[in-house]
């Protein structure tokens, strides 16, 4: 599914990190930490020192994605879900820490 904000002409996400030069394999990897970190967070209501944690991973990562925007030279709006966890993550470390 195109959903606008794939990195240079990717209409997939395979294709997505082929245009930033990562293997397949990478991609397996990030999509697992994800679901980890968003798991973690959720974990975060019961455990609150998980909640930084999870928060501090997620906006590293959402930094990383912006980074990979900028090096394949997207437009901005390319980046803009990014920033927008990067932003919402920012919040909760500040609001836990």
């Amino acid at each position: 599914m195109e959903i606008g904000c794939r990195g240079g002409d990717a209409k997939n996400l395979r294709e997505e990190y082929a245009v930033y030069g990562l293997p397949y394999w990478f991609m397996i990897l990030i999509g697992i930490l994800e679901v980890g970190f968003a798991l973690v967070l959720i974990a975060g209501i019961w455990i609150p020192q998980l909640t930084l944690l999870s928060a501090i991973a997620i906006a590293l990562h959402m930094l990383e994605a912006v980074t990979m925007h900028i090096r394949v030279r997207d437009p901005l709006k390319k980046s803009l879900p990014a920033l927008s966890l990067f932003n919402q993550s920012v919040v909760v470390i500040l609001f836990t820490a």
